[in-house]
């Protein structure tokens, strides 16, 4: 059931993203060459299954907040790829932007990503201006200097150190969980039920935190071919994981425990609305890729 819903979502979103990009020039190609490599579209899935609780929004505008939110998540890797970053030549199962098209056109294809996110939103013909000006502003905080991007400053800041757990989850938090909020949120646009939202913004902290720790944990267990990216980069950076800070073990009993939680917080809507967030939920920590 789970898989069968992916599958419609990345068809309808890789579709847009098509419509969107473009193939006039080549850092139109570099941008399609990133944004429609076969990728798991977590994000995508978590936008429409929270909207499927949410009364006042379309499958339209759904299709179009996860294309948004697809394009910020690849601009973010192709820069994460980088070799001022974490130098990795790899990505979905291909060589990384910067190794196709040279680091230059990598930075300026994953710019044009992000506008392009912030362009889709303004496009909506569903959403009122109220509503656009909703959803750049979460795009924007989710990615900005109070959520990834600093996230992403904390994680290089940390490379070579010895932190705590406490630190390592707010990295965590931040790099990865503002986003996948953000996603969750974003499926909530134009619902005015607080005790809804607070429920949802709950659920997404818990399940944004366990998607990287089981990253951590795949990247120790699985291999190169399976997760189609390199599974020796934090080793080479040096990086703080959750893995190394808390053990494998630990990694995967948290892992568990939050997806757990995160489900518990859904206990306010019906089984119905919230049947694809419990599925994907339980997807983020079980997963093995």
């Amino acid at each position: 059931m789970l898989e069968e819903f992916i599958s419609q979502i990345r068809d309808q979103v890789s579709s847009n993203i098509e419509k969107y990009v473009g193939s006039s020039n080549l850092i139109e190609e570099a941008m399609s060459y990133s944004a429609l490599a076969k990728s798991k579209m977590i994000r995508a899935a978590l936008v429409c299954a929270s909207g499927k609780a949410n009364k006042n929004i379309t499958n339209k505008t759904l299709i179009n907040l996860s294309t948004s939110i697809e394009l910020m998540h690849t601009y973010s890797l192709i820069h994460d790829d980088l070799p001022s970053m974490d130098n990795d030549d790899f990505r979905r199962g291909k060589e990384s932007s910067h190794i196709k098209y040279g680091e230059a056109n990598a930075i300026l294809a994953g710019d044009a990503l992000q506008a392009l996110a912030y362009e889709i939103i303004s496009d909506d013909l569903d959403l009122q201006s109220d509503e656009k000006i909703a959803a750049i502003k979460l795009l924007a905080s989710a990615c900005g200097k109070s959520g990834m991007v600093y996230g992403q400053f904390l994680d290089i800041k940390s490379e070579s150190k010895l932190i705590n757990k406490k630190s390592i989850e707010k990295i965590y938090s931040l790099k990865t969980g503002k986003l996948i909020e953000c996603s969750v949120l974003f499926g909530q646009i134009g619902n005015s039920k607080k005790n809804e939202i607070n429920a949802l913004k709950s659920y997404a902290e818990k399940i944004g935190l366990a998607f990287q720790i089981t990253d951590d944990i795949l990247e120790v267990t699985s291999n190169k071919e399976t997760l189609g990216k390199n599974t020796n980069s934090d080793l080479k950076n040096r990086k703080s994981t959750y893995v190394n800070i808390a053990g494998i073990n630990n990694a995967i009993k948290k892992s568990k425990k939050l997806s757990e939680f995160a489900i518990a917080d859904l206990q306010i809507f019906s089984s119905k609305e919230v049947d694809m967030l419990i599925e994907l939920a339980k997807y983020i920590s079980y997963r093995e890729k």
